[in-house]
């Protein structure tokens, strides 16, 4: 028991990690489908390197703890300030570390490619694959536009919108095959790995993307041949999901039918039971002790503190009373509070949506934050503007509506962040740098105040200027109301 006390403070350690990690493997077939496949496929590679293994001794290596401990020092810094990205990372980089511990280090060394394929399972933003999407949805927009006419219909494309006679369909982000190509390359990879057949191995490696870009262009031209026939409302069913698991599935079965019956053989060995080293374990249950105290503290007994001197102030009971969009803000933004209005018309200016949402969890509002409050902005592509206060210049987030030309912009979307009671322009470095002070003491929430209008050339000066007023406005009053 003593000796396996670590594995049970290590699960708890990363048990909210592996909780996040769930709910983004099935949260859509769009986006990481491909990770929750990824503990059995790893458990069968090392399964299948250790049944070769003739070493009857138990083996370890202290170089173990030069990932372990960087690892849960990730786990750690990331428990108050909920990034989760780097708690994922944190459970990739600890599992050499924990080979190494108790095999040794000639056997970790042979299970290398199965650890370095662990880190597939840590879910990519979405911000940080923007251009690829972008590049993926154009390659299948003018794909899409090649097929369709052979079947009669002509088709027009304007870039990712496609037109056929009484129909407008978005090849959004959904339909780029981003994930089937990003599974198509692992799959690859571990096929190319098991099987013992060079001309195989190089094929797998050569078709995976063009095999998914492929697949994906027939499965947007079928989705558009049926929404001509069926009408659009066909594409909110069940069929423009399956549609992609039937897309996922193709191509896997592609790339077995290359890589041939042999890399499906299990390897020759007997062994059934590999010797694991204890050596280590009472420092490895030390350090997975160490870590689980911020992750008691922020992850289990939920310890937060709200650094606004007076928050309802800032934010009356009344302004969130509606029940709906309570559960909206709620849901996609875990809000603590939260209030939503429109400026009047004034001096030229037309009407200004506005809102201000307030979260502990801080990824929520500078990853995307306006996307969430106002579904047509444009993700990716936000740039700073920097506006002159009384007290230093503020970092206003300037984002635009989907299919609006940087160049003639027909809106007005800009936010301002505030965390730890101060201006943030990268939400992700004020996180990061709060993340020490925080560890212990509890998780502090972030501010945003957006603002949101349309406009034309003869409005459009007197809006800006009323936007900006309003943000600058904004931080006066959350100094007047929240700074101590």
């Amino acid at each position: 028991m003593r000796r396996w006390l670590w594995l049970a403070l290590f699960a708890l350690a990363f048990a909210p990690t592996a909780g996040w990690l769930w709910e983004r493997w099935t949260d859509s077939i769009f986006r990481n489908g491909h990770g929750i496949f990824m503990p059995f496929v790893l458990a069968y590679l090392v399964r299948e390197y250790l049944k070769q293994d003739t070493d009857p001794e138990p083996r370890s290596s202290a170089w173990g703890f030069a990932f372990l401990v960087p690892a849960f020092a990730l786990l750690a810094l990331d428990t108050g300030i909920k990034t989760e990205i780097l708690g994922a990372i944190a459970l990739v980089l600890a599992l050499p570390g924990i080979s190494l511990l108790l095999l040794g280090a000639r056997r970790t060394w042979g299970l290398a490619f199965p650890l370095a394929i662990a880190v597939f399972m840590v879910p990519i933003p979405a911000g940080a694959i923007d251009r690829v999407v972008g590049v993926l949805r154009t390659i299948t927009a003018v794909g899409t536009t090649w097929l369709v006419p052979l079947t009669g219909m002509p088709v027009a494309r304007v870039g990712t919108t496609l037109t056929v006679p009484d129909l407008t369909i978005e090849v959004a982000d959904n339909c780029s095959g981003f994930a089937t190509l990003y599974a198509a390359v692992l799959t690859a990879l571990i096929l190319a790995q098991l099987t013992r057949s060079r001309p195989r191995r190089l094929a797998l490696l050569a078709s995976a993307i063009p095999l998914a870009v492929a697949c994906n262009i027939l499965r947007v031209t079928a989705l558009v041949l049926i929404a001509k026939h069926y009408g659009p409302e066909v594409l909110e069913t069940q069929v423009h999901p399956a549609s992609g698991v039937v897309l996922f599935g193709v191509v896997i079965l592609a790339l077995f039918a290359i890589a041939g019956p042999e890399a499906l053989r299990s390897a020759a060995g007997t062994r059934v039971h590999t010797p694991v080293s204890h050596r280590f374990a009472g420092a490895l249950a030390i350090l997975a002790a160490l870590a689980l105290v911020p992750v008691a503290l922020h992850s289990y007994a939920r310890l937060r503190v709200d650094d606004c001197a007076n928050p309802a102030a800032l934010v009356s009971a009344e302004a969130s009373v509606d029940g709906e969009r309570a559960a909206y803000m709620q849901r996609n933004f875990d809000a603590l509070q939260w209030r939503e209005g429109v400026l009047a018309p004034a001096d030229g200016a037309p009407p200004l949506q506005i809102a201000l949402v307030r979260t502990f969890d801080p990824k929520l509002l500078y990853y995307r934050g306006t996307r969430r409050l106002w579904g047509d902005v444009e993700p990716g592509g936000d740039t700073v503007e920097w506006l002159e206060s009384d007290d230093g210049r503020l970092p206003i987030v300037r984002s635009r509506l989907k299919h609006e030309r940087a160049e003639s912009p027909t809106s007005i979307v800009a936010a301002l962040l505030i965390y730890e009671g101060e201006p943030v322009e990268t939400g992700w470095r004020a996180q990061l740098r709060a993340a020490p002070r925080q560890l212990l003491t509890g998780a502090r929430p972030m501010t945003m105040f957006a603002v949101r209008g349309d406009v034309n050339p003869s409005n459009r000066a007197a809006a800006e200027a009323r936007a900006r007023a309003y943000l600058l406005d904004s931080w006066r009053t959350y100094r007047a109301i929240c700074n101590r």
